[in-house]
């Protein structure tokens, strides 16, 4: 029988509710009194149980938890998500357009395959952070950064927008070195004017206004579609965004160039249009990247260049170190129902 765990204080805390009205299912029922709770949970449930089918009432976060928890121990586990955070990133991708929560419940009560599940595994000094949903650095850093703070006044996606608006006019000096993967000959970089991918840069040079990379998924929302090509992606890979303000022919300031960030950052929401906007001259205003690993090493003297999100948990690169993000860099078997 699977494990059922909720976060009843995941997004609006409706979680319990909507299982006690929606959820039917036999076996052992936990609600999560802390953050390690779920992980705690799954690595006990392990030890008697191979393979594990986990139902999890939560969001992206919960799952993030448990992921960790039992790294690197390849562990057999396929997930039943029921959507009760704020943004359900990995729900919404799987089934996108879709308000039905129920639909990965129905697909493991179906006996349907469940599919297999990228991880982002982050290096930082000593400190590993793996992720089945996002990496980033500079603006979405700051911004999950910054949101916690308004959770509680806030616990909706609007939280977000206001943390975006409290670092619009942001630049993070840092320099990335991006590598291949197994599969790829080299790096690639995505052309709007052909919808194609060619090789592209092996190192990219700051300032950055945005640097995020995604597995499994191809929006953060269920609207705001970021890595619109995420789908297409081979095994091994992950599809980075990058906005970098001094590739504007104008050289734009801060202030100015914060309405640039804002023009792409909506246009996401138009299903992945970000990708077709373009300066006057026709350079694209965002990069595109395929690659299996990357790292960020920010400036010594920027503070805020050192955040790292990994699937909303945020890491502090220490002065004179940098971040290292590789996709499926050791073995596992989690999967998800969809």
């Amino acid at each position: 029988m699977p494990l059922i765990i909720v976060n009843p204080v995941c997004g609006d805390r409706s979680a319990p509710a909507f299982f006690a009205d929606n959820v039917a299912l036999d076996g052992e029922r936990i609600e999560t009194t802390s953050a390690e709770h779920a992980g705690q949970a799954v690595v006990a449930r392990l030890a008697s149980e191979s393979p594990l089918t986990v139902v999890l009432g939560s969001g992206d976060g919960t799952l993030h938890d448990i992921i960790n928890a039992l790294h690197p121990q390849p562990a057999a586990v396929s997930f039943v998500l029921v959507p009760c955070g704020t943004a359900n990133a990995l729900y919404s991708s799987l089934f996108p357009g879709q308000d039905d929560k129920l639909l990965s419940l129905r697909a493991f009560v179906s006996a349907k395959p469940p599919l297999p599940l990228s991880l982002a595994t982050t290096t930082i000094a000593a400190k590993v952070s793996v992720a089945s949903v996002v990496v980033s650095t500079s603006l979405h850093a700051s911004i999950l950064h910054d949101s916690e703070a308004l959770r509680a006044a806030h616990p909706g996606i609007e939280r977000f927008k206001l943390a975006a608006q409290q670092n619009s006019t942001k630049w993070y000096r840092a320099r990335v070195r991006l590598h291949p993967a197994a599969a790829q000959t080299a790096v690639e970089l995505y052309d709007p004017a052909t919808r194609a991918f060619r090789p592209g840069p092996a190192e990219l040079a700051g300032p950055f206004v945005y640097f995020l990379t995604t597995v499994n998924v191809d929006r953060l929302e269920p609207a705001f579609r970021i890595t619109p090509r995420a789908r297409d992606a081979p095994p091994g890979t992950c599809d980075v965004v990058v906005i970098r303000p001094l590739r504007a022919p104008d050289g734009a300031t801060p202030d100015v160039f914060a309405a640039t960030t804002w023009a792409a950052l909506t246009a996401a929401y138009n299903d992945g249009a970000h990708l077709d906007l373009t300066y006057p001259d026709g350079t694209p205003i965002v990069e595109y990247l395929r690659c299996g690993a990357w790292e960020w090493i920010p400036d010594v003297a920027d503070a805020d260049a050192h955040l790292v999100c990994t699937d909303g948990a945020i890491l502090r690169i220490p002065p004179g170190g940098s971040a290292s993000c590789a996709i499926d860099a050791f073995p596992h078997k989690f999967a998800v129902y969809a």
